[in-house]
């Protein structure tokens, strides 16, 4: 299974929850305008707008107006007078813990900077020529500087996408666009944003990295993850409108949730009878060597789970269990 790439815009990185809830759905998640932000503010290789400006065929059109937005940022931040209302995002103390857990992974390998780790540099220069058109069209339309950085931001990762090695990574812009770019599109984006928009409610603060990447790596959990994958890429390639997409996955989800929950109920006053008995059977076997009876004892635990394992493979929905899963391994 290739891994997934959830492709995040840096403007977005605001909370180490939504890096827990983005990392229990994709295996590593690329932050789009990191790198050249780090070329200006950490590197400084790039700090002057003549400079950039004296460069420019060496940049596609949207990178350059990625980097010329940075490098504008560091001139304002860097002057005598300051930046006149600039305040940090965060305090101090939530800043220190955001770093130490943005640190953490990227140690782990979870979080991606450099786009090449993923992308082919001739693909990203085709989607580049793809899209230059029409980004010269949006230049011509008096877009606020603002608005036309955030959407280079998200063109960038849209052409990361475009641009993927497919026969390792399946990378995905999850991030709802409201920019209209006909030449990049990418339906499989907006099943991931449906799921994300209704991911199931966890208290992300109480799990630690450890148990996310525990829970994935069980052999179970994995193969629901495969199975997730596969109903989001079989219906990507159907040409249904996305709210038929939405009207099927919440059917979907509320089939298979109702059958699971309708065989809980059925066999919860038995499993507690058989609880009952089973455990005085077992103390009792066990007191008088009646190892065979014992043994008996504990297959009845195990049809118990198999009947549980049956109904998950045979409900409608089951396409979609790794979120049941993960809402009743959380919850």
């Amino acid at each position: 299974m290739n891994e997934l790439i959830g492709l995040k815009n840096m403007k977005s990185l605001d909370s180490v929850d939504a890096l827990k809830k983005e990392l229990l759905l994709f295996d590593k998640i690329l932050i789009v305008g990191l790198k050249e932000y780090n070329d200006v503010f950490q590197k400084n290789e790039i700090t002057s707008q003549n400079e950039l400006l004296e460069n420019r065929d060496s940049f596609a059109l949207n990178d350059l107006i990625i980097l010329n937005s940075y490098v504008g940022m560091y001139n304002l931040v860097n002057s005598p007078s300051g930046c006149p209302g600039y305040k940090p995002k965060f305090t101090t103390e939530e800043s220190t813990f955001f770093n130490q857990n943005f640190d953490f992974l990227l140690e782990k390998g979870k979080i991606i900077i450099d786009y090449n780790e993923i992308s082919d540099k001739n693909k990203q220069s085709e989607a580049n020529e793809n899209i230059t058109p029409s980004l010269e069209r949006k230049l011509n339309a008096d877009l606020s500087y603002d608005v036309l950085f955030n959407m280079c931001l998200d063109l960038k990762a849209r052409i990361i996408a475009a641009s993927c090695d497919n026969s390792k990574f399946t990378a995905i812009p999850y991030e709802t666009s409201i920019y209209s770019i006909d030449e990049i599109t990418n339906t499989k984006a907006d099943v991931y944003s449906l799921l994300l928009e209704d991911f199931p409610i966890i208290e992300t603060d109480q799990i630690a990295w450890e148990q996310i990447f525990d829970f994935k790596s069980d052999p179970d959990v994995y193969n629901a993850i495969w199975s997730l994958r596969n109903w989001i890429s079989s219906i990507s390639r159907t040409n249904r409108q996305p709210n038929e997409i939405e009207e099927e996955y919440r059917d979907l989800k509320y089939q298979y949730e109702k059958a699971i929950n309708l065989h809980k109920l059925k066999n919860s006053s038995n499993a507690f009878q058989t609880t009952i008995q089973t455990s005085a059977e077992l103390v009792e076997n066990l007191a008088k060597l009646n190892f065979k009876k014992a043994t008996d004892v504990f297959f009845q635990f195990r049809k118990q789970k198999i009947a549980l394992m049956e109904v998950e493979l045979k409900s409608k929905g089951n396409q979609l269990s790794y979120l049941y899963k993960l809402k009743t391994k959380f919850n």
